[in-house]
């Protein structure tokens, strides 16, 4: 929030605004903003946003706006001052629901009590595809311990660029079991002989399943090949990856619990926050997976504006 003061020859103008206003849950600082405008010849308050679902802002400024409300809205592609490779990296980045807010300053479901993984269609990326013996095996791995579950997927060079073939669920059988080293043992039980590619949860280098060893060392011991960093991505950068990955994506029907997650996993209430609980609790797990491997394979990248031609 930002209040300004200004004096003229015709008097004080107080001024006062708040910049990417729609993030926030309600109006209750616009509201505390306005009571702060008291005094002066020409009070005036405004705000600046990314448009981010159908809250507050689009109630006052597009649905229903009070008097002395203007709604002004612009395109990212009209800003001059922006060089078209920006433009260009957003398109690339963002799925076609988040391109109409961020790119056409335009309202729309982006979060919300709604699917998370709103651009997963049934039709379009549930389609059979068997396990490609001449290509690596690419492993999205969640580190929970019950169920710990695992996605297999291959990488093509052609459409569809995704192809998930297999998934893994193993709970936990009690006593001292190696959850990380089963869960390794059967994917190389159900695939032999091959390059097995694991983007496991960052809580593997941290986690010990054992007295001597992390979950990250049990994997590498077991002939997987890590790639990982020391931290997870951010959850709203992992589904706007997952979410981008649907156009190029598809899912063998028998990966059950992958569709099911995909199609029942939700946000919180008014944030772009996945709903952890109140829900099944064996969800969310198998599409964190995904989106750890998709994030390593299938990055998104923040435009850099001053590295780019202008």
């Amino acid at each position: 929030m930002t209040i300004s003061l200004d004096e003229n020859l015709e008097g004080w103008h107080l001024k006062g605004g708040i910049d990417e206003a729609d993030l926030l849950k309600n109006s209750d600082a616009w509201l505390m903003l306005l009571s702060r405008l008291r005094d002066g010849n020409s009070l005036q308050a405004f705000i600046t946003t990314t448009p981010e679902g159908f809250g507050w802002v689009y109630e006052n400024w597009k649905d229903n706006p009070k008097k002395g409300y203007e709604l002004t809205q612009g395109r990212t592609v009209d800003n001059r001052s922006l060089p078209k490779e920006f433009i260009e990296s957003l398109r690339d980045n963002y799925d076609e629901q988040l391109q109409k807010a961020y790119l056409d300053g335009e309202f729309c479901h982006i979060f919300g009590s709604q699917q998370t993984y709103y651009c997963f269609n049934r039709i379009n990326n549930v389609k059979e595809n068997k396990y490609n013996p001449s290509l690596p095996i690419r492993i999205g791995n969640d580190q929970n311990v019950n169920p710990m579950c695992s996605v297999l997927w291959q990488k093509y060079d052609t459409h569809p660029k995704v192809r998930v073939f297999d998934e893994v669920v193993i709970r936990h059988g009690g006593g001292n079991e190696l959850m990380t080293e089963r869960m390794c043992n059967e994917i190389k039980i159900r695939y032999p002989n091959q390059e097995y590619m694991m983007y496991p949860d960052s809580a593997s280098l941290q986690r010990r399943t054992s007295a001597r060893r992390t979950d990250a060392t049990i994997m590498k011991d077991c002939g997987m090949r890590l790639i990982m960093d020391r931290r997870n991505p951010m959850v709203v950068d992992r589904v706007n990856c997952v979410n981008k990955a649907m156009e190029s994506l598809i899912i063998d029907p028998s990966c059950k619990v992958m569709i099911r997650d995909l199609e029942q996993v939700i946000n919180k209430e008014g944030t772009r926050e996945i709903q952890k609980t109140g829900i099944n609790k064996d969800l969310t797990h198998i599409s964190d997976a995904l989106g750890y491997s998709l994030c390593k394979v299938f990055p998104l990248h923040n435009p850099n504006i001053r590295a780019m031609n202008r």
